[in-house]
């Protein structure tokens, strides 16, 4: 039984969860909108070929929903140390939000318009 566990681990990628993937998020500047991604890290890295301490190389470029009739796309580059964890991130036309920013960002975004009159 044992067999068949690890056997279908190994075609789920592994018994850790969702160490496959690594969400990150941004707040897209020109819309004012929370984004959210993934980077799968077994196939969207590459190599890097510099000479830093970086060994991972991956780029991202996330789009906005198009709610509120606004469209834009914001660009990530990630770099991973050996251990393919981020050592260094770069947003153009956005900017980086943890996890817990991109909760408050979404709510704030999802939330319905404040009524002027009522004020």
């Amino acid at each position: 039984m044992n067999f068949f566990r690890s056997l279908a681990n190994l075609f789920r990628g592994g018994s850790s969860g969702n160490s496959r993937t690594l969400s990150i998020y941004v707040l897209s500047r020109r819309c004012n909108e929370p984004i959210a991604g993934q980077v799968d890290l077994l196939n969207e890295l590459s190599l890097t070929d510099d000479d830093s301490n970086h060994a991972y190389y991956a780029r991202k470029v996330l789009a906005t929903s198009g709610r509120n009739r606004c469209f834009d796309q914001v660009e990530i580059e990630l770099w991973f140390n050996q251990g393919k964890q981020v050592a260094e991130h770069q947003v153009v036309g956005g900017r980086w939000l943890e996890a817990d920013e991109y909760e408050q960002e979404l709510a704030r975004f999802n939330a319905p318009p404040e009524d002027e009159d009522a004020a």
